[in-house]
Formats: C-alpha cells, sequence, structure tokens
C-alpha cells in the first residue's frame, strides 16, 4: 500500500483549505479542495476560529432558527385547518431531524461535525443528508483522521459536480454504518454530473484509499469506502 503524506495550506479569508496528498509510490501528489475544513479542539471552537467566526455563527444559528420555524409554521397551519391526519407523517419527519443531527453532533471529531452542520447551512447548490442508524464514534477507528479528510474530500468532489448544474435538484446523502468490527461510508450522489471528471477525482481517491468501490448510473453516483475499528 503507498505511503500518503499530507499537508494542510490555509487559505486564510476564502473559506477554503488545501490538503495536498502525495502518494510516495506513484511520486505524484494530488489537490482536493475541501470547504471550510476546521480543526480546532472543539467544535464550538472550530466554528469560533477564523476572521469570519461571528458572521458565519449568526449564518448557522440563523439558518437552524429559519429552519425550525418553518417545522413550527407548517405544525401550526395543519392544527389551523385541522388536517390533523397530517400531523404525524410530520411529527415523525421532524423526529428524523433531530435524530440525525445528534448523531452528527457525536461523531467525536469536532472539525467534521461542524463541517457537516455549517455545509447544510451555507451550501445551497448541494442538499446534504445523513443516514445514521445509530451514533457512531469516529474515534474510535484505528485512523480516524483518514476517515475524517476522506468524507471531506467526498463532499468537495460532489460539490464541484454540483456547482455545474445549479438548475437542478442536487442531494448527497452521505450514510455511515458500523458492521461488527469495520466501519463503512457509503455517498450516494443523486444529480447532474461529468463523469470523466468525476472519475479523475476517482482516481486521485483511490491513491490513498485503495478499497474505493463505485458504481455510477444515469445522474447517480455511488462511492463506498470501509474503515477498520481499534481492536
Amino acid at each position: 500500500m503507498p505511503h500518503s503524506v499530507l499537508y494542510w495550506e490555509d487559505k486564510g479569508r476564502t473559506g477554503t483549505e488545501r490538503v495536498s496528498v502525495t502518494s510516495n509510490a506513484q511520486g505524484r501528489t494530488n489537490d482536493v479542495q475541501f470547504y471550510d475544513a476546521a480543526k480546532p479542539a472543539t467544535a464550538l471552537g472550530a466554528l469560533l476560529d477564523g476572521p469570519d467566526s461571528d458572521v458565519r455563527l449568526l449564518r448557522l444559528f440563523n439558518h437552524y432558527r429559519h429552519d425550525w420555524m418553518n417545522d413550527i409554521q407548517i405544525l401550526m397551519g395543519y392544527v389551523q385547518l385541522k388536517k390533523y391526519d397530517k400531523l404525524l407523517p410530520l411529527m415523525e419527519k421532524i423526529k428524523e431531524k433531530v435524530r440525525q443531527e445528534s448523531y452528527v453532533s457525536k461523531l467525536g471529531i469536532p472539525s467534521l461535525v461542524v463541517h457537516l452542520l455549517a455545509f447544510q447551512a451555507e451550501v445551497k447548490e448541494l442538499r446534504l443528508e445523513m443516514a445514521l442508524e445509530e451514533e457512531i464514534h469516529l474515534q474510535d477507528l484505528a485512523q480516524p483522521q483518514e476517515a475524517v479528510d476522506a468524507v471531506m474530500a467526498m463532499i468537495a468532489c460532489f460539490r464541484e459536480e454540483a456547482g455545474d448544474s445549479k438548475d437542478e435538484e442536487n442531494v448527497l446523502e452521505l450514510r455511515l454504518a458500523r458492521l461488527k468490527d469495520r466501519l463503512k461510508l457509503t455517498a450516494r450522489y443523486e444529480g447532474k454530473y461529468a463523469a470523466q471528471r468525476l472519475q479523475l477525482k476517482e482516481r486521485s481517491l483511490k491513491e490513498i484509499h485503495e478499497s474505493l468501490e463505485t458504481y455510477y448510473g444515469e445522474h447517480t453516483a455511488v462511492w463506498t469506502l470501509w474503515w477498520s475499528y481499534r481492536h
């Protein structure tokens, strides 16, 4: 397996950072653009780090406040119109949203938690959906930082594809599931994409994640990765 070296380059106020992945076996370097990849010690510290931290914090709070106000207004509308049959499905939807947000907050890597929450609040061209069936603690993996880097890289890759097809809704579902002593990550993208460009990104990612499995269909792309837990 090729040895990989990663380093970060701060891009200052642009909201991006670069991770350069060097595979010694091939002697090549590949750059992957990450979206606001924060790295402080706590999730709140990650959110508050940087020159635009106050604006970003307010934007994130406003997003979730607006999100919850929408749910409350719909709920009250159903009550006022006496559409009681619609209350249970709505409450189940709200319950699932809260459950997923709780699972994300407990992933154990503050920088990734903030990255995911901020992405949902700040990025409009790609809707990010999380799908977890239980609490996942990434710090229990044998290589937790490798998993974090891969998740961020996948998001960045599909975000670029979504950016070229803003006339349609583009959705990226990230599904994390623990299967015995391994963690499975499935990234399922629904939307337009440039096949050659996405496959080039796939090859770059495979140089450091040899277990990457891929599937491509019309308006669908699925990438899967596995990691082992510490024994």
